[in-house]
């Protein structure tokens, strides 16, 4: 408990980089607006968890975001990978972003996701996650935290938390910004289980073509998933905008698993990722 509560603390001082982009359109828009966007993932990481395989993703967007805080959007996730071709998730989202203080804000969100039965990408038996974060920003750093709550067949609790610095040139309507941030990621991964049993399949058949049962070890423990650095480079004008995000992915705290019924136990192999999104927007 100790333990859980020191990473905690630790990771409030941070700064979630999911809402980074969320916390921007609530500063910077006096009036509602629809925002439509393309983006493009080069390969679909979680928490630094990937699967074998390269999941590139290209992903089209549009959502309503009201003056008062509230919005709603929709994205279409479309695979393109070497050797799968076809739309692969889609996603609703809505949220709630207020200000505290000048230097105080915070937000609530929710998120409903419908994965393709084919897809192995490591977040594919997520159903849906909600949660909240608070991002305090006195000039040097900014500084947050925030808690969610994942869905798969059982519920996994995570804490998100980042530590960055804006750099800006131009003004607003016309500017150029850089953001190198620093996030972490804890939590469980009861998820993992289902991910492994239902979409693995490099491990779920053994020599004889029979379907193992596999069990991921202590996956309800709360500990350190990964390290994450990014570097963030965006452009914003009145009504449109573009975006560079590369991330390199250190992941911690790799689970063991057993199959042929605990005969075989493996270790999950963990490798650092570098992966980036580019995407292009549009405000009317």
């Amino acid at each position: 408990m100790k333990r859980i509560l020191f990473v905690f603390i630790a990771l409030s001082s941070m700064q979630l980089s999911y809402t980074q982009e969320k916390e921007k359109d609530s500063k910077t828009s006096k009036d509602s607006y629809f925002k439509a966007a393309l983006n493009y993932l080069s390969n679909a990481v979680y928490s630094g968890r990937k699967d074998s395989l390269v999941m590139p993703y290209f992903s089209p967007s549009l959502g309503y975001y009201d003056k008062t805080g509230l919005s709603i959007s929709g994205t279409v996730s479309y695979l393109s990978s070497s050797s799968e071709s076809r739309i692969d998730l889609f996603s609703l989202d809505l949220g709630y972003d207020f200000s505290i203080s000048d230097k105080l804000s915070a937000g609530i969100y929710g998120n409903k996701s419908f994965y393709n039965k084919s897809s192995s990408v490591v977040g594919s038996e997520i159903k849906g996650s909600m949660g909240g974060y608070f991002t305090y920003d006195p000039g040097m750093l900014t500084i947050g935290g925030g808690i969610d709550a994942t869905f798969s067949q059982s519920t996994d609790i995570g804490i998100n938390g980042s530590l960055s610095h804006v750099f800006s040139i131009g003004e607003e309507g016309d500017q150029w910004s850089i953001s190198p941030t620093i996030t972490a990621n804890a939590g469980s991964q009861n998820y993992y289980q289902d991910y492994y049993k239902n979409r693995k399949k490099s491990l779920r058949a053994n020599r004889t073509g029979n379907v193992n049962t596999i069990i991921v070890k202590n996956t309800n423990q709360f500990i350190l998933l990964d390290y994450e650095i990014g570097l963030p480079l965006t452009y914003d004008a009145k009504k449109w905008g573009l975006y560079v995000k590369p991330t390199y992915a250190i992941p911690k705290n790799p689970v063991s698993f057993s199959i042929n019924n605990g005969l075989t136990y493996i270790s999950e192999k963990l490798e650092n990722s570098f992966y980036a999104e580019i995407g292009v927007y549009i405000k009317f």
